[in-house]
């Protein structure tokens, strides 16, 4: 009987300590939508809000509200997933700020993907695509064969797919996770437009 008991408290331990049921966090604060998500490979959970860039009132209620409301803590993040930008400079550093905090707290590895790869990964398309965002000056570039890039003129891509800016959590943190993890210390946003000094 002894024996059988400590085989069952064994089988226990190990079905608690795989990873398979917990979940990677997924943060997107690059605009005025903000997305929150947890995904652990057959689960889904999302939820977003549009913050007209007052996403430090929204942001990390909305991470307390996804766990809640799904019955997971803080203990079930197995990792950290961070869209770093290009984006809003501000929605962006909010949100790589409490990613960075999280992932050092909870002592689990954090990913960083590009805005430009999140839109290229979640698309369907096929064939020769292109992400373009635009700013107030110019275009954030990035797509087959075109490197992530700053451009006045997107006349060059007009035979590429332009890609939707629609976000596949599933396949950006499938994506992200084929990278190698960040040190908490060393995320920062990613802008492609070198910022001049005068």
């Amino acid at each position: 009987m002894l024996i059988g008991g400590i085989f069952f408290l064994k089988v226990v331990k190990l079905f608690l300590e795989r990873s398979d049921f917990m979940y990677t966090l997924f943060l997107d604060t690059h605009g005025e939508i903000i997305t929150v998500g947890l995904y652990n490979g057959a689960d889904l959970f999302v939820k977003t809000k549009e913050s007209h860039y007052s996403h430090a009132v929204y942001f990390t209620s909305m991470i307390k509200d996804i766990l809640s409301e799904n019955k997971l803590g803080f203990k079930d993040i197995k990792n950290i997933v961070s869209v770093n930008g290009p984006g809003s400079f501000t929605g962006l550093r909010i949100g790589l700020s409490v990613g960075k905090t999280l992932a050092y707290t909870l002592n689990v590895p954090i990913y960083l993907v590009s805005t430009l790869d999140a839109y290229l990964v979640s698309d369907s398309f096929e064939g020769i695509k292109i992400c373009i965002i635009e700013d107030t000056k110019g275009y954030y570039v990035k797509g087959t064969e075109v490197n992530e890039t700053y451009v006045h003129d997107i006349s060059l891509y007009e035979n590429y797919h332009r890609v939707s800016e629609v976000l596949d959590i599933p396949k950006i943190i499938d994506f992200a996770l084929k990278n190698d993890a960040v040190p908490a210390h060393l995320v920062r946003a990613n802008y492609v437009k070198e910022i001049g000094v005068n």
